[in-house]
């Protein structure tokens, strides 16, 4: 027998995952989520969410399990390779999960979007910092990426997965945007997706050196 209460949840999710991807993190509040979720009690996400960010993260673990197993899967299958993977599969392998889920669910959806506009909220950003936990297979991505630029100080090298994570993002929720508006054409995402390893694999691999400065 279905659980009400977790298909309120569910609803719940799936509505604010819409509205906060079309509007904006501040612009929503959990009154708005439970009046465009249907609910007679207004403050039906309040009572399950407790709190915005409490609603935010319960949309990331919803979103992020399926996404967090395929990588994983696709780890363990780079893992077993010979040779072993580049830098252009490990990017991949940060990418692929992604963007496999503006296609591969049958339907519409909002999840890229809503998490490229939790970018723009500085307050979401610390507390995903403080309480966010990185799934182990982007870990040992990441950690195989250090090793095949152990020429590069250790610094750049995080501050360019982080570039490159946020460029991702924005572009895949624009990919998504135009998938569910019907502007996407057969083979574009293979060739976003084949696009954003190319320039995250020149940003890791570019060198460092003296700041010049910039011509008039």
């Amino acid at each position: 027998m279905a659980d009400p209460s977790a298909n309120t949840r569910a609803l719940l999710i799936d509505v604010a995952e819409r509205l906060f991807a079309e509007c904006g993190i501040d612009a929503v509040s959990l009154r708005t989520v439970g009046v465009e979720a249907g609910q007679r009690n207004k403050s039906a996400a309040q009572y399950h969410f407790g709190s915005r960010q409490g609603l935010i993260d319960a949309i990331i673990a919803a979103r992020s399990a399926p996404v967090d197993a395929r990588r994983a899967e696709l780890v363990a299958r780079a893992r077993g390779a010979t040779p072993p993977p580049d830098l252009r599969t490990l990017v991949t392998l940060l990418v692929q999960p992604l963007a496999e889920t503006i296609e591969g669910t049958g339907g519409s959806t909002y999840y890229l979007r809503f998490l490229a506009r939790a970018l723009d909220e500085p307050s979401v950003r610390a507390a995903w910092r403080d309480t966010a936990t990185t799934p182990a297979s982007v870990h040992l991505v990441h950690r195989r990426i250090h090793a095949l630029l152990g020429d590069l100080p250790r610094d750049d090298v995080e501050r360019r997965l982080e570039w490159s994570a946020m460029v991702s993002l924005r572009l895949l929720a624009e990919h998504e945007r135009r998938h569910h508006d019907g502007g996407s054409q057969p083979g574009a995402l293979a060739r976003t997706v084949r696009e954003l390893v190319e320039m995250q694999v020149a940003l890791l691999r570019c060198p460092t050196g003296p700041s010049s400065a910039v011509p008039a």
